[in-house]
């Protein structure tokens, strides 16, 4: 029996996953990662937002505006510190304040230049802005303001020193003439230390409770927080379908060997990492022992069976591994998922329907060609849900001909900043307070960004204005399709993964070869020939995982006439030569 689809795990077990602290706290450390939540999330109504796996994206969406408003908090104090006094006709006020902020920002930037020296230059370049000490916006700084190599250290260093001696002198010659106000900028300057270390604990703190918290959801849902959660949880799943080839700038890569090209299509779902290429297609023949009867005789004119009987019966058996004893037990969530590209909303906004009923399910199942394309989805976490394994099963019936296929995405952990406060040290008490001092450490990193709170304006902007929810109703020049995951955008690449890929793949394979039995005793049961199916389960049983992402090696391959394996270019292919082959 179809049923709809099943909440996360926070909704049913009450506690959050791993997962779920650990981009909680990213959105604390990792500004750019912030940044990611509230554009594509919390600001951006006209997109459906990604089904989630292994996490709710609720909490991380109200820790990031609880993120953003400490970020903001401080710099608005440090713009305040300088536009205040100007306006209230305490200018020598504001030009002491500023000089001493810009002394402390040229010293971040003999900092990052001495930095950028000593420290060799990385391979690639990173996907995401730390903020650390030496941080990208440095570099590109220091090269526009510096383009000569030769001489970059030396020119550098002497024009920060003019810089600074001449803010010196003007900082002093204000504080001679001016005794009150240097008074006052000295109150200033206590005032924004004192807001730094506040900034600084209280993110600590913050990040205890994270790691604490039996419940990290909010107790009154926004209406963005909402139409999240419905989204998140919803049987339908919006992705974007790619451009056409001609409206692309560049070829397509065509050393991606793939049904889905090289975006896949299962948005939130993770790395696309295993698929069947081509579906596995099996006529429906009754059974024949001598294996003489002709075709027209042994096939069934009408199918024995519907394809959602096959999908139902599929579903109940992976949910048996959900009832063996807990030290063997492989913990598997089954869904029911339903893909649709955003092109085909926006010409029939009936395709999401706000809910899915068994009905609706079972006719898009048991209609191929369907622009809804149905997935029995089976995932696996791992490690709080720090790993994500998801197998998809497609099934279609057309043709007098079963045709399965199956692709597997995972998503890997999270980086470690986001987990960094589990580790020794990084919480309590202590932490508390090394936090708050190195917040007053990195003021100057304040003081370059401090232009962002035009960001926070624009961005508190949209959330006031828009709309919670605006994937309901179709408009004009608007597709919906969730456009990205922060969870994957968070992950590691499958490429990357060392002891962990062994138990991954392994799961993999065991929700495979149970799909696989548990379909041929469906067929078998059906009174069709599963001679032809069981080879090919076979087949993908016994054969290797293709991986996309990894360095694929493809060895002892022979291609086209009389070629052979193992034999050099200058050897001969005679019976004689055993190189590479073994002996004969």
């Amino acid at each position: 029996m179809i049923t709809s689809h099943a909440p996360p795990i926070e909704e049913a077990t009450g506690e959050p996953t791993g997962a779920t602290r650990h981009l909680c706290a990213g959105v604390y450390v990792d500004e750019r990662f912030r940044d990611l939540v509230i554009d594509e999330v919390c600001t951006a109504p006209h997109r459906r937002v990604a089904p989630s796996y292994g996490f709710d994206i609720v909490p991380v969406m109200h820790h990031a505006w609880l993120a953003a408003t400490l970020s903001a908090l401080l710099r608005i104090t440090v713009v305040g510190a300088v536009v205040a006094p100007a306006c209230a006709n305490a200018l020598p006020t504001a030009i002491l304040v500023a000089c001493g902020l810009a002394l402390l920002w040229l010293l971040r930037l003999a900092t990052a230049l001495r930095d950028a020296d000593r420290q060799p230059s990385p391979r690639r370049k990173s996907k995401r802005r730390g903020l650390g000490p030496v941080a990208r916006g440095d570099r590109r700084l220091l090269k526009l303001l510096f383009p000569r190599r030769h001489s970059e250290k030396t020119r550098a260093l002497r024009r920060i020193g003019v810089a600074s001696l001449s803010l010196t002198l003007a900082g002093l010659t204000t504080a001679l003439t001016h005794p009150g106000h240097a008074e006052a900028a000295l109150h200033v300057a206590v005032g924004i230390s004192l807001m730094c270390l506040g900034v600084g604990a209280t993110r600590q703190l913050m990040l205890n409770h994270i790691l604490r918290a039996p419940s990290l959801r909010p107790a009154r849902l926004s209406g963005r927080q909402r139409a999240a959660d419905q989204q998140q949880q919803h049987v339908g799943a919006v992705y974007r379908r790619p451009r056409h080839s001609e409206d692309e700038d560049e070829d397509d890569d065509l050393t991606m060997f793939t049904l889905f090209g090289d975006e896949s299509p299962f948005i939130g779902a993770g790395e696309l990492v295993y698929q069947w290429n081509p579906p596995m297609s099996i006529q429906l023949l009754r059974p024949d022992d001598e294996g003489k009867a002709p075709l027209h005789e042994r096939e069934h004119p009408v199918p024995p069976f519907q394809a959602h009987e096959l999908v139902d019966y599929l579903r109940d058996a992976v949910r048996l591994l959900n009832t063996d004893s807990e030290d063997v037990r492989l913990p598997a969530q089954v869904r029911d998922r339903v893909y649709m590209a955003d092109t085909d909303v926006a010409v029939d906004h009936s395709l999401l329907p706000k809910k899915f009923t068994e009905a609706d399910l079972r006719d898009i199942i048991n209609t191929p060609g369907s622009r809804q394309h149905h997935f029995l989805e089976i995932s696996t976490p791992a490690e709080g849900s720090e790993f994500v394994a998801t197998v998809l099963l497609h099934i279609s019936l057309q043709g007098r001909t079963l045709s399965i296929s199956t692709a597997a995405c995972v998503l890997a952990h999270t980086p470690r900043s986001f987990q960094r406060t589990e580790e020794f040290g990084h919480h309590g008490a202590v932490a508390v307070i090394w936090a708050a001092f190195r917040e007053l450490a990195i003021l100057s990193s304040e003081i370059q960004y401090s232009w962002r709170i035009i960001r926070y304006v624009y961005t508190l902007g949209k959330a006031t204005l828009l709309p919670r929810d605006l994937t309901s109703t179709p408009i004009r020049n608007i597709l919906i399709g969730s456009r990205v995951s922060i969870r994957e955008s968070s992950a590691q690449a499958w490429s990357k993964i060392q002891l962990e890929k062994t138990d991954i793949l392994g799961r993999m394979k065991t929700i495979e070869q149970r799909l696989l039995r548990a379909a041929g005793d469906f067929l078998h049961s059906k009174n069709v020939d599963i001679s032809e199916f069981n080879d090919r389960a076979l087949k993908i049983i016994n054969s290797g995982i293709f991986n996309f992402g990894d360095n694929n090696t493809f060895s002892n391959n022979a291609v086209g006439d009389a070629a052979q394996v193992g034999v050099s270019v200058n050897q001969s292919a005679g019976p004689h030569n055993t190189s590479g082959g073994g002996s004969q």
